[in-house]
C-alpha cells in the first residue's frame, strides 16, 4: 500500500481556512464552505417553487438593461437613467455599468457617456440611477448600456423636444 502525505484546507462556517495534514490520502476538502452553501441555496431555490425558479433564471442569466424616465422631455430638463445589475456569484462583486448617449447627426456635439459602479452582495442585485440634463439639441438620442456582469448591451431612446 502506497501512502502519500499531503495537506488539506478546510473552511469552517465562519469562512476561516484551516490546514490539516494527512498521511492516508483518504479524505480531502478544498474550498470555501460559504461558497458551497450559497450555491446550494441558489440551486435549491431553482427547484422549489415557480417564483423562486423565476428568480434563479433572472439571476443565473443576467442581461443588460436600461430605462430612461421620462422618455420624452424638453431641453435641459432632468432625465433619470435606471439600470439594474445582478451578481449571481457566491461572493461580493464590483459591477460597472457603462452608458453611451448617442445623438442623431445634427446633434453630434451632444454625445455623452457615463458609468456607474456598485458593490453588489452575493446572489442579489442593485438598482443604479444616474440623473443628467437633457441635451440642448432637439432630436432622438440612443442610450446603450453594457455592464461588466452581463454579455451584450441594451438600448433605449430619449426624445428631446
Amino acid at each position: 500500500m502506497q501512502r502519500s502525505a499531503y495537506f488539506e484546507r478546510e473552511a469552517d462556517m465562519t469562512g476561516t481556512v484551516q490546514h490539516r495534514g494527512s498521511i492516508s490520502g483518504v479524505r480531502r476538502r478544498v474550498g470555501s464552505v460559504k461558497s458551497a452553501i450559497a450555491l446550494a441555496v441558489v440551486v435549491t431555490a431553482c427547484f422549489t417553487s415557480a417564483e423562486a425558479h423565476a428568480q434563479c433564471v433572472r439571476c443565473c442569466f443576467p442581461a443588460p438593461n436600461v430605462v430612461v424616465s421620462p422618455a420624452t422631455t424638453e431641453e435641459g430638463q432632468p432625465v433619470v437613467v435606471t439600470i439594474h445589475v445582478l451578481n449571481c456569484q457566491g461572493f461580493r462583486r464590483v459591477i460597472t455599468a457603462k452608458v453611451n448617449v448617442t445623438p442623431s447627426a445634427a446633434c453630434a456635439s451632444f454625445a455623452e457617456a457615463f458609468s456607474v459602479t456598485a458593490l453588489v452582495p452575493p446572489v442579489s442585485g442593485r438598482t443604479l440611477t444616474y440623473t443628467l440634463a437633457a441635451p440642448k439639441c432637439e432630436g432622438t438620442y440612443k442610450l446603450t448600456e453594457s455592464s461588466s456582469n452581463a454579455p451584450g448591451s441594451a438600448t433605449t431612446s430619449l426624445k428631446v423636444n
